[in-house]
C-alpha cells in the first residue's frame, strides 16, 4: 500500500494502549528487516531516517525504494524524518514523499527561538499533509552528556505552551531516556510524563527506547506514550550476528548482509511485542479501514495530476486540497522558505 499517514494509527494506539514502533533504517537490509518484522506481527510501522544520513546517501533513490517496498506490503508503513535541525531537511523530506517529520531546530536554541522555528516547520509540513514531531527538554546521548539526562527533563507547563504555540502533532518530551543507551538502565520520570500527558492533548513519543526497561516502557504507554523509537538495540544485535558470521571464516558478503537483516527483524519483532503493537492490522480490531480511507490514504486524492515519482499528498489537517497537485503544494512551501530566509 502507499506510504501511510501516521495520525489515524496514533489515535488508534492512544485508544488501545499500545505504541507505534519507530525504527531507524538506512539501507536495503535494515529496511527489509524492519518491514518483515511488521508484516510478521501484523502491525503498522514507522521507518525513520536520521537527518545526518542525508549527507551520506542518495536520499531520493532510497526513499523511492522505501515507497516501492511499502507498495507491496500489506501493513501501513510511515516514512519519518528523524531529528532534523534544518528547515531545508524538512523541505527535502517532503519532496521525497515523507509523511512525518521531526524538527529539533538549532542545537542550544532558546525556548522562544525553538518555538518560532518549530512554528515555521509546522506551517511548511502541514501544507504538504505531513505531521510534525518536536522534542522538548533535551534528550541526552551516551558518550556525550548522558549524565545530564535528569537535568534536561521537560517541564509540563512549558510543554503545554510549546504545543499550543507551535501546533505540532507529536511531542517528544525529555523524561530521562538517553540516545544510544543499550542497557536498560535509563531513569524514566513517569510522574513528569503523566503531568505532560494531562497538560497537553498532543500525541507523545518516547526516544532512546533501547535503554528503557520493558516494564517501564509499558507503564509509559499506559501514561500516554503513543510512539516509541528504538535503534541501538537493533544495531547491537546486527553487529553480534555479523561477528558470528565472520567467526566462521567464510566471509561471504551476501551472507553477512543477510545477518544484518535478520538481526534487525529479530529485535523489531521483540520490541513490537513489548510495545503491544501486535495483530493491529486485523479487521476485527477496526483499524483496517484507515488504509483505504478517503481521509487518510495518501493515494485517495480527488483526481490529482501526478507523476510517478511525485505522489500527491492529501492533508486531513488543513482541509480540502481538491485539484491541488503535489507541485502546487511544493510551490507554496518554497515561497514560505524564501520568505523565511529573507526575514530571518
Amino acid at each position: 500500500m502507499p506510504l501511510a499517514d501516521i495520525r489515524p494509527y496514533l489515535e488508534d494506539s492512544r485508544r488501545k494502549k499500545y505504541a507505534l514502533g519507530c525504527f531507524n533504517v538506512f539501507d536495503t537490509e535494515t529496511l527489509e528487516g524492519v518491514i518483515e518484522a511488521a508484516v510478521n506481527k501484523k502491525t503498522p510501522v514507522v521507518c525513520a531516517i536520521y537527518e545526518p544520513q542525508f549527507k551520506y546517501s542518495d536520499m531520493e533513490s532510497f526513499t523511492d525504494l522505501i515507497k516501492n517496498i511499502a507498495s507491496k506490503t500489506d501493513v501501513p508503513v510511515i516514512l519519518h524524518l528523524d531529528h532534523a535541525t534544518e528547515l531545508a531537511s524538512i523541505i527535502r523530506a517532503i519532496k521525497c514523499g515523507f509523511t512525518a517529520v521531526m524538527f529539533d531546530g538549532p542545537v542550544g536554541a532558546s525556548f522562544e527561538e525553538k518555538v518560532e522555528k518549530t512554528k515555521k516547520a509546522v506551517e511548511i509540513a502541514h501544507l504538504a499533509g505531513a505531521t510534525v514531531e518536536a522534542e522538548l527538554g533535551y534528550i541526552t546521548r551516551v558518550g556525550v552528556d548522558e549524565k545530564a539526562s535528569q537535568e534536561n527533563i521537560a517541564d509540563p507547563k512549558l510543554a503545554k505552551e510549546f504545543v499550543e504555540r507551535t501546533g505540532i502533532d507529536i511531542l517528544a518530551p525529555a523524561i530521562g531516556s538517553v540516545h544510544g543507551m543499550g542497557e536498560q538502565k535509563a531513569a524514566i520520570n513517569l510522574e513528569m510524563l503523566r503531568q505532560i500527558a494531562m497538560s497537553t492533548n498532543c500525541y507523545l513519543s518516547l526516544h532512546g527506547g533501547s535503554g528503557v526497561d520493558d516494564s517501564i516502557v509499558q507503564q509509559a504507554i499506559d501514561f500516554g506514550i503513543n510512539k516509541a523509537s528504538v535503534y541501538t538495540r537493533l544495531s547491537n544485535r546486527a553487529i553480534e550476528r555479523v561477528k558470528d558470521s565472520l567467526s566462521t571464516g567464510k566471509g561471504d558478503i551476501s551472507a553477512i548482509l543477510n545477518e544484518v537483516r535478520n538481526g534487525f527483524r529479530e529485535v523489531v519483532e521483540d520490541r513490537l511485542e513489548v510495545l503491544r503493537s501486535v495483530n493491529i492490522c486485523n479487521p476485527a480490531n477496526g483499524t483496517c479501514h484507515y488504509c483505504t480511507s478517503e481521509k487518510y490514504c495518501v493515494s485517495k486524492a480527488s483526481s490529482p495530476l501526478v507523476s510517478d515519482n511525485q505522489p500527491y499528498i492529501k492533508s486531513s489537517a488543513i482541509g480540502s486540497m481538491s485539484n491541488r497537485t503535489y507541485e502546487d503544494v511544493l510551490n507554496n512551501v518554497s515561497s514560505l522558505i524564501a520568505d523565511y530566509v529573507k526575514n530571518k
